[in-house]
């Protein structure tokens, strides 16, 4: 027989999902309204949602529950976090960046040396 988790132990589970989710709501704000976007902030905005993903999963949170807690516990971000963070967590969005190609650390730069090398 299965059982049921307690109310209060599930309430907080969800209560602990809002840092994560206001923060990832962050994060979606400053990739959609920034002018410069870095490799590192997407993979950080991708990693935060991955992250949510988990804890929704293990948590076996619902958006209502979700929306719920945030009326609970208003402190945490901007009125409607939770939700919008939770709408990236569960649908990540694709984002470019803006810097230049050679600017982007571990990636290959094509290099035209002038340098002749004797082999």
């Amino acid at each position: 027989m299965i059982q049921e988790p307690e109310p209060l132990a599930h309430d907080q589970d969800v209560a602990a999902l809002l840092p994560v989710l206001a923060q990832l709501d962050q994060s979606a704000t400053e990739l959609e309204t920034g002018q410069h976007i870095s490799a590192a902030q997407i993979t950080a905005y991708e990693t935060q949602a991955a992250h949510a993903r988990h804890l929704l999963d293990a948590a076996g949170a619902s958006a209502t529950e979700v929306a719920q807690a945030e009326k609970a516990h208003r402190g945490d971000g901007a009125r409607g976090f939770a939700i919008r963070g939770l709408d990236h967590a569960t649908h990540t969005r694709q984002f470019g960046s803006t810097e230049p190609v050679n600017s982007q650390p571990g990636k290959y730069r094509d290099r035209d040396d002038d340098r002749d090398i004797d082999l």
